[in-house]
């Protein structure tokens, strides 16, 4: 089996936490995270944040346009500085 670490884990925190993951694929995250705090934090925090939204009734949330904004931001240079590109 493969052996994950955090970032692994992270990127394949999706399809784990959706249970479309192959068996392969959840036994190495689970492995991972019986000795990793820091990313059974984040999956915890992920799974919770996914179960409020759905409990919350709303089919679409709005965000306020500055925090929109904000985040669309965020979301270009995280992505820009992970593809090298300013």
């Amino acid at each position: 089996m493969k052996s994950f670490d955090c970032d692994s884990v992270l990127n394949q925190l999706s399809d784990f936490i959706d249970e479309d993951a192959r068996e392969e694929l959840c036994q190495a995250i689970l492995e991972h995270l019986s000795r990793c705090p820091d990313c059974r934090v984040k999956v915890d925090t992920v799974r919770k944040t996914i179960v409020l939204y759905q409990g919350s009734g709303h089919d679409k949330t709005e965000l306020p346009m500055r925090a929109s904004a904000q985040l669309t931001e965020a979301l270009h240079r995280e992505y820009a500085a992970k593809q090298g590109v300013d």
